[in-house]
């Protein structure tokens, strides 16, 4: 993935060094800088403060800096981390521009051009035989025995268009995805969007977003009192964690790798794990978080009955 991602075009980004996160063009010097919209800009903005642990911080120091308690431990996380661009001035740096460059690639870059990223950082790019598939079963599947994980590696190698002593480059990876696992299935795993195709149609309604409450503008006057409240969240938590609760988070743009990892830090009790999760949905969201919207992810994530809560 390093060649692939290396290939990015960074030049304009380059130039965003001298301006800090205090300023009031902030989002949108990077937003003009990388042809995303602001909108676009702010989301990515709130992931990044995420992954820093900042909401001041511009650039990321992944070797140097401990990541968020359900990062820190992800070996697939760090790996793909490693394989950020980093700052000409410092090596050791990957910017906030650069961050967003980076996912802007995974939002369009198409299937093979994935499953190549896919390749590199699996193995920096060496050939996958099964004993490196034993090694990521295990990881992924700690719950299988050994021969069992043994004979799904080998299966796995078959399946790919080798042999269980073989070796699979780049290109047989590849290819051997693309034969063996469905065309829709197979993009629907790989789909990302920085804003999800669920939400895109009302974000395109919407006038330019404010900039964050840290930059002091007040996104009342766009939204008024449709922002969703903290004791709104708070009921809605209680509500739906007496169901199946994982519909909606999902329906918000989560993945079950977050469900998974809030589910832990919470002791698996499901109201404070849904309360987190839709905590972090609104400061991400920041002025798109509005009853308007989450009503519809009620509804659509049969909670529909929930929705007066919201009035």
């Amino acid at each position: 993935m390093g060649a692939i991602l290396s290939s990015i075009r960074l030049d304009g980004v380059d130039a965003l060094g001298d301006i800090t996160p205090s300023r009031a063009d902030w989002l949108t010097s990077h937003a003009d800088a990388t042809d995303l919209s602001a909108v676009e800009v702010e989301r990515l903005w709130r992931r990044f403060q995420q992954v820093t642990g900042s909401r001041d911080k511009a650039n990321l120091y992944p070797e140097n800096n401990a990541l968020p308690e359900e990062l820190s431990n992800d070996i697939f996380v760090k790996n793909l981390l490693k394989h950020f661009p980093r700052l000409r001035t410092d090596d050791d740096a990957i910017s906030f521009g650069y961050f967003i460059s980076v996912m802007r690639w995974f939002d369009e870059a198409n299937l093979h051009r994935k499953l190549e990223a896919i390749f590199q950082y699996l193995n920096n790019g060496d050939p996958i035989d099964a004993t490196f598939l034993v090694k990521l079963f295990k990881h992924i599947h700690p719950d299988m025995t050994n021969d069992e994980i043994k004979s799904t590696a080998a299966g796995a190698m078959r399946l790919l268009g080798s042999t269980e002593t073989d070796k699979l480059n780049q290109q047989q990876f590849v290819e051997g995805v693309l034969k063996f696992i469905p065309h829709d299935e197979l993009a629907e795993l790989l789909d990302f969007h920085i804003i999800p195709t669920a939400v895109s149609h009302e974000v395109a309604t919407l006038p330019d977003l404010p900039l964050p409450p840290m930059m002091s503008v007040n996104a009342d006057h766009v939204i008024g009192d449709d922002l969703v409240t903290d004791d709104q969240i708070k009921q809605l938590a209680l509500q739906t964690s007496q169901k199946h609760w994982t519909k909606l988070i999902l329906a918000l743009g989560f993945l079950e790798y977050d469900i998974e990892a809030y589910k832990a830090r919470n002791n698996y009790n499901a109201a404070a794990t849904v309360y987190d999760l839709l905590d972090l949905w609104r400061e991400q969201e920041g002025s798109l978080a509005t009853k308007t919207r989450l009503r519809e992810y009620l509804k659509i994530s049969d909670f529909g009955k929930l929705v007066k809560i919201l009035d």
